[in-house]
């Protein structure tokens, strides 16, 4: 799509203040592009201590009920399971840090521990290493997406900076190489006519 500039000086002008503003949020853009990238790093390396801290807190949570079915059997693991009053709850809250918007700071809320008249210490540290997996699977969630959504932006910022560089800068700048072009012409023009009507009255 062809640019619509107003035409003679007052197109050039008009030109140059266009691309003076695309340079500056060139330069914005490429500052914001490289700030969010040094925050997606930030953000993978919290991502991948939550998963180290999830992998373990998951492989200890299943040893204890390995344990606690051993020691206790399953019913009075399925019984105990059916006492627990309530489900949890994971309340996520959000930060916005240039123009995104990601979930930090997890806040759990976990129904009281179940007893059982059968169960066994086993089961009780069962209970706790299964509430510590889940506050580890609610950080890891919450990191995984603050870095997906850091990374997004990051792209998303590149997009609209090679589009600026690619596209519409040179776009205007062409257009005022032409526009250059015509009003040196003209002003030849007008000099040439300038000087036949010197000529004519010398």
């Amino acid at each position: 799509m062809s640019l619509r500039t107003p035409p003679g000086r007052a197109g050039r002008i008009w030109l140059l203040r266009r691309i003076a503003v695309a340079r500056r949020g060139r330069d914005v853009l490429e500052q914001k592009r490289l700030a969010l990238l040094r925050e997606a790093e930030q953000l993978r390396a919290q991502r991948d201590e939550a998963q180290r801290a999830w992998d373990e807190s998951a492989r200890e949570a299943e040893r204890w009920w390995q344990r606690a079915a051993l020691l206790a059997g399953q019913r009075p693991l399925r019984i105990t399971a059916a006492l627990v009053p309530e489900a949890a709850e994971v309340t996520v809250h959000r930060r916005s840090s240039m123009g995104v918007t990601v979930p930090a700071d997890p806040e759990l809320r976990l129904p009281p521990p179940a007893t059982s008249a059968r169960g066994s210490s086993a089961l009780a540290f069962a209970g706790a290493a299964h509430r510590r997996a889940l506050e580890a699977a609610a950080a890891l969630a919450v990191a995984e997406r603050a870095y997906a959504a850091t990374l997004a932006e990051a792209a998303a910022t590149g997009r609209r900076l090679r589009a600026i560089e690619r596209r519409w800068l040179p776009e205007h700048e062409r257009a005022l190489d032409l526009l250059e072009l015509e009003l040196d012409e003209v002003d030849r023009e007008d000099a040439a006519r300038v000087r036949w009507v010197i000529r004519r009255r010398g």
